[in-house]
């Protein structure tokens, strides 16, 4: 009896007299279970590295998720070593926050090196990396001088910049390789008309006077037979061209450090020109279809096909002008007439 006397008056106690234990217990619970909150990273990936240069090259990755916390930077990170993380000072990028593709440009790099590179992305949480890539850097030939010799005997001078092997001049030959005739077409209607020929002109008809300085202007049909450069040179592609800008330090700058300087042959004020890289572009002009087949530039821009299509009637071309320092890069109608430098294989 008086037992169940004791478990009654239990039972009939007053539950505030429980309540300090029952709150101790549901701290407890509750730090327990904040302890174990999962807090999470974000989710990035690594793009492959492309334009490859003795000093720089271009990566990039994309932030896919954000995790639990908003990401406050993202770019890459690289060393010689595996795993690269960012806390290697110096070796990593900086692009930005927040979710989405970003390119990264690399510089910094040593010649004939294999590097390692990772994307990352950064939140509260802490760092998240993409898969490892690795790539090796090429010889740098820069400041390397020596000639070619076109079919028709003409000799160029040529320049190392980077990985690369540069005429110095413009192509002025009238033959392609295997010494057919390219067609000289000088009157305008007849220009306009070459869809599915290669032709060559000298700017404003006058061999005698911008030859020799100047080189040729092509069309693209000319350019795309394959046959315009020398042996073992060929006329370079758009990734050719990119490689060459990236290693100059980028678009922005490139057209500077290619132009020949002064303004014997460029107009006033040739803004930026240093011609650091012994390129000495030289402003040869252009002939547009859109002004019936007119020709223009003289002294102003210089105007270089690429190899490269960007669609069945337009191909890329890279320009330099009197007034900036950057390169441009467009794409226009193949029929148009412009200069060409080719580059070794």
């Amino acid at each position: 009896m008086k037992d169940i006397i004791s478990i009654n008056t239990i039972i009939k106690k007053p539950f505030r007299s429980y309540l300090p234990f029952l709150t101790i217990a549901f701290l407890i619970f509750t730090c327990r279970c904040k302890d174990e909150e999962t807090y999470y990273l974000p989710e990035v990936t690594t793009d492959e590295v492309s334009y490859i240069t003795p000093a720089a090259a271009v990566c990039g990755g994309d932030v896919t998720s954000e995790g639990s916390f908003p990401v406050t930077a993202k770019g890459v990170c690289w060393s010689t070593g595996y795993l690269p993380t960012v806390s290697v000072s110096g070796s990593k990028t900086l692009d930005g926050t927040g979710t989405g593709p970003f390119i990264s440009t690399i510089i910094g790099l040593t010649a004939n090196t294999t590097y390692y590179v990772r994307a990352y992305a950064t939140n509260s949480a802490g760092t998240a990396y993409g898969d490892e890539r690795s790539f090796t850097t090429p010889d740098d030939h820069s400041g390397e001088t020596g000639t070619v010799t076109d079919i028709e005997g003409n000799v160029y001078q040529t320049i190392g910049i980077g990985s690369q092997i540069w005429m110095q001049e413009n192509l002025k030959t009238t033959r392609f390789i295997d010494s057919s005739a390219i067609p000289l077409v000088e009157d305008s209607i007849e220009w306009t008309l070459q869809f599915i020929n290669p032709a060559y002109c000298w700017y404003d008809n006058d061999e005698e006077k911008y030859k020799n300085t100047y080189g040729a202007l092509y069309n693209y049909r000319a350019v795309m037979t394959g046959k315009l450069c020398p042996a073992d040179w060929h006329v370079p592609d758009d990734d050719e061209w990119t490689i060459l800008e990236t290693f100059l330090g980028g678009r922005d700058v490139a057209g500077g450090m290619l132009k020949e300087t002064g303004t014997e042959h460029w107009l006033s004020p040739n803004t930026g020109a240093t011609n650091e890289s012994g390129f000495t572009a030289l402003p040869g002009g252009i002939r547009l279809i859109y002004h019936t087949a007119k020709y223009g530039g003289i002294g102003a821009s210089a105007s270089f096909w690429t190899s490269t299509l960007s669609s069945n009637n337009c191909a890329y071309y890279r320009s330099i002008y009197y007034d900036f320092t950057d390169m441009y890069r467009g794409a226009n109608d193949i029929i148009n007439g412009r200069s060409v430098r080719c580059i070794k294989d």
